[in-house]
């Protein structure tokens, strides 16, 4: 029973892992067009649109704070890697990265 729930976890941290993959592809991609255009990467009450949706979207049992939590690291992350675009698409190279490589 316990071997079968931990497989279980194993299958859900897959998917989770698959669908922030896919959401960083997706955010590097908006950087590009923010970079295009001259947008800033970071518009606040964006953030705070998709933090209040989705724990409207929450069907527990994690609560709110929980929820609002981690959405705000998986922003944060996201917002990073589209810093890093944008700071590619000036001539910087991205953060941790000398240009030696």
């Amino acid at each position: 029973m316990l071997e079968e729930l931990r497989r279980e976890l194993e299958e859900i941290d897959r998917r989770i892992l698959a669908l922030l993959s896919r959401r960083a592809e997706v955010a590097l991609r908006i950087g590009r067009v923010k970079s295009r255009n001259g947008l800033p990467v970071h518009l606040p009450r964006r953030e705070e649109e998709v933090i209040a949706r989705v724990v409207r979207a929450n069907p527990g049992p994690l609560g709110p704070d929980a929820v609002e939590r981690i959405f705000r690291r998986i922003i944060a992350e996201t917002r990073r890697l589209e810093e890093e675009v944008v700071g590619n698409d000036c001539g910087h190279a991205p953060r941790g990265h000398t240009g030696t490589d």
